[in-house]
């Protein structure tokens, strides 16, 4: 009888060793043979989403958080740019600043996909993309990227939009009702000036709905660490033609100072302007740091003083500007002052006109919730849609 007790032969142990170095070959690979066949399409919408949520729920970041926001900063530092994101605050996700809108959206400022591939899409894969958004009631869309192909990623994102606070003044009748309390604009002199200041304790403290910074007039800080929610300010004197009462009036602005101080001291007491040139001309994408100042309804701004006034003057204060003149403290009292002198053909010469600084504590219109002249903050609505592909 033949002697079966388990000897295997060399052929068998050859052939199986073969089959099993085969067989775990084969295994690692398979992961990589069904790359090809996963869904680009949740792929895509992950990244789309992605995407998304960071822009409408961060306020960005640049290199510095003591820096001025990402949207601020002028275009020899967009470099300085970490993240892009459109909240007007960490505390306020989904509530949009439109002067982040903006920057974002301007082809001037920011290639594409350079610049936004590494501060809005992120990683290294080489996506392409369109980001758009369009306000509810606009028929404008923004946008940036590329035409949309057949099949791609998306994300829709529904939004609100911060419309900052703005002051205007009317003075087509003021040197006939005066109705404002407590103010004296109309004395005769040669030399005379319009104020108005920000008490930032109560702009700060006062606000609305719990001070929500969507409410808020906050024209002190940037957005950025510790500093967020911080807005442009607009300013509008209208119909100052009509305050003269000589025909023959001429009037000039001569000069804008800011005062900083932390007691109710009138202007000038206790106060201190800052140091350097305080107007500076031409608020453009290459300089957004900058006042604007527009004069009789010019869409140029004025890049010179003095210059002269006839019937209105603009003064748009971009975001964050009066912070760093108020070194971002709470307590701060700034008082933004319009100068202006008065003459006729034979040189200076006495009228009524604005005067607003002789009168205690500042002399000034105050910037705050409850001034009538004052349009207070308000929320739109829009939408942000991100395709990646």
């Amino acid at each position: 009888m033949t002697n079966d007790a388990g000897n295997l032969s060399i052929d068998f142990l050859a052939g199986f060793t073969i089959f099993m170095v085969t067989f775990i070959y084969v295994a690692t690979l398979i992961p990589t043979l069904f790359i090809g066949l996963q869904s680009r399409s949740i792929d895509y919408d992950a990244v789309a989403y992605r995407t998304g949520v960071i822009l409408v729920e961060d306020p960005g970041q640049a290199t510095n958080p003591s820096t001025p926001s990402w949207e601020t900063l002028p275009n020899y530092s967009k470099g300085d740019v970490v993240r892009f994101g459109l909240a007007l605050s960490k505390e306020t996700p989904n509530v949009l600043s439109p002067l982040k809108i903006s920057r974002f959206f301007c082809s001037t400022d920011f290639v594409y996909p350079d610049d936004y591939q590494s501060r809005a899409v992120f990683g290294d894969y080489p996506y392409q993309f369109n980001i758009s958004f369009q306000e509810a009631g606009d028929n404008v869309t923004q946008s940036v990227g590329d035409v949309l192909p057949e099949d791609y990623g998306y994300s829709r994102r529904v939004v609100k939009i911060k419309v900052p606070s703005n002051a205007t003044l009317d003075f087509s009748n003021f040197h006939v009702t005066n109705s404002v309390p407590n103010r004296n604009y109309t004395q005769n002199a040669t030399s005379q000036a319009f104020s108005i200041y920000f008490n930032y304790t109560e702009l700060l403290e006062e606000g609305p709905h719990s001070n929500n910074p969507a409410y808020q007039i906050n024209p002190l800080a940037p957005s950025g660490d510790n500093t967020e929610g911080g807005e442009e300010v607009l300013i509008n004197l209208t119909d100052l033609h009509k305050i003269p009462q000589n025909s023959k009036t001429t009037v000039n602005l001569s000069s804008i100072s800011i005062y900083r101080s932390r007691s109710q001291a009138p202007l000038g007491t206790g106060q201190g302007p800052f140091n350097g040139p305080v107007f500076l001309p031409g608020l453009t994408p290459t300089n957004p740091s900058r006042f604007g100042l527009y004069i009789d309804g010019n869409s140029t701004p004025v890049t010179t003083l003095p210059w002269p006034v006839n019937d209105s003057v603009s003064l748009f204060i971009p975001p964050g500007l009066l912070g760093f003149m108020g070194e971002y403290d709470s307590s701060t009292l700034l008082n933004v002052t319009m100068q202006f002198s008065l003459a006729d053909a034979n040189g200076p010469t006495q009228d009524w006109y604005l005067n607003s600084t002789q009168v205690p504590p500042y002399g000034a219109f105050e910037y705050n919730y409850n001034n009538p002249n004052i349009t207070q903050p308000s929320l739109k609505d829009g939408v942000v849609e991100v395709a990646v592909w």
